[in-house]
């Protein structure tokens, strides 16, 4: 694993890499949810890197390490921050997987720009979002803007979380997105201003108009499990990627069973998938 930042756009922008860049065509580009980071690979850029590709996870503007300009969030800005990341990394063309947040970027950044995309997985996310997503992602927007006493707390708080079960991935998830300040209190290092810009730009954005502009390969990956019970709060619903499958011409869906939204990048069925897709 590599850490390294670059300038681009304005602002600073982190990321990690898996692997050894060897050929462009087996690089990957690794995109994570709202209030996320590239810790959200953690577990999967290795098994990338161990099957040959080149993985890169960077952290979105406004998330972990990357800088957190007042304004400018939303899916046009990411995929701009993400292309010119590609560019000073002389990538003409990527494979993209994109977890939530991520996989709208995906397919902003497929309809948009379809020379510079290789194949596409969404994660669990393409459809229209059910009336209970606010609420199923309740646990991770909870945190903003919040004073914890101390890393301690912040992470004894964090381990309360009923979407996943505590272990060290989470807790280095965690420890990551904790900014300590000199008097020992911690903040998440996501601003909460940062994300209500995101939700509310995103939400003017029009799905189906971008979905049936993508030409990429594209596999949609959904959670089997709802966060908020077996049933309920799933992001991705059944019907809805069904209808996703049925305006991306020639893509396929998968369930990954016995996963939600928050734990499906971490199963064997889930990363199977993704590597039998990806040397397709």
């Amino acid at each position: 694993m590599s850490t390294q930042q670059v300038q681009i756009n304005g602002i600073s922008l982190q990321y990690q890499t898996w692997g050894e860049f060897t050929r462009p065509e087996r690089t990957v580009l690794l995109v994570h949810g709202l209030t996320a980071s590239s810790q959200e690979w953690a577990q999967f850029g290795p098994v990338l890197a161990s099957q040959g590709w080149y993985a890169i996870a960077p952290d979105l503007r406004g998330r972990g390490l990357s800088e957190k300009p007042p304004h400018g969030y939303g899916m046009p800005y990411h995929v701009n921050d993400l292309l010119s990341l590609c560019d000073a990394l002389n990538l003409p063309v990527v494979h993209f997987i994109g977890h939530s947040l991520g996989a709208q970027i995906g397919y902003f950044f497929a309809a948009v720009h379809p020379r510079r995309l290789g194949r596409l997985v969404l994660v669990d996310a393409g459809g229209r979002v059910p009336e209970d997503a606010l609420q199923a992602i309740g646990a991770s927007l909870q945190r903003l803007g919040q004073v914890y006493p101390s890393l301690n707390a912040y992470l004894a708080e964090r381990q309360q979380t009923p979407v996943h079960q505590w272990d060290p991935f989470w807790e280095n998830y965690y420890r990551y997105d904790a900014e300590v300040h000199t008097d020992g209190t911690v903040t998440s290092r996501v601003p909460k201003a940062a994300i209500e810009e995101e939700i509310t730009v995103n939400m003017s954005m029009n799905a189906d108009a971008l979905l049936p502009r993508i030409q990429a390969p594209t596999l949609i990956t959904r959670a089997a499990l709802g966060t908020l019970s077996p049933t309920r709060g799933i992001i991705l619903t059944a019907d809805e990627a069904e209808r996703a499958q049925n305006m991306i011409k020639g893509s396929r869906v998968v369930e990954i069973p016995d996963t939600n939204h928050y734990t499906i990048m971490l199963s064997e069925v889930f990363t199977s998938a993704v590597l039998a897709f990806l040397s397709q």
